[in-house]
């Protein structure tokens, strides 16, 4: 799950890496749709697929084929939240260093 979740950093890191960057609150929204639809991908690939049984929200309402739902789309907004905030630190650090040669 470390590859998903890296891919989903850099998803929504680059997010705001454009002439001119939707608001923080619709980063988190599409970074959110991002993640959630990787999160989906892999559990088809990894859980039905190959049947590795990784994780299943099947217990849990709302859920789609066990795969994703609904409280842990909501985890994937706080996360993807701090993710943007991360990484926007992490360019004030870069320009700040590069700055100061």
């Amino acid at each position: 799950m470390l590859p998903l979740a890296a891919v989903i950093f850099v998803c929504a890191g680059v997010l705001d890496e454009v002439e001119r960057p939707p608001s923080i609150w619709q980063q988190v929204i599409l970074g959110t749709t991002i993640a959630t639809a990787l999160e989906f991908v892999a559990g088809l690939i990894l859980n039905v697929w190959l049947g590795l049984g990784i994780w299943d929200y099947s217990n849990l309402p709302g859920n789609v084929l066990g795969q994703i739902c609904p409280q842990f789309t909501l985890a994937w907004a706080v996360l993807v939240l701090i993710s943007i905030r991360i990484e926007n630190f992490m360019h004030r650090i870069a320009n700040s260093l590069t700055s100061s040669r």
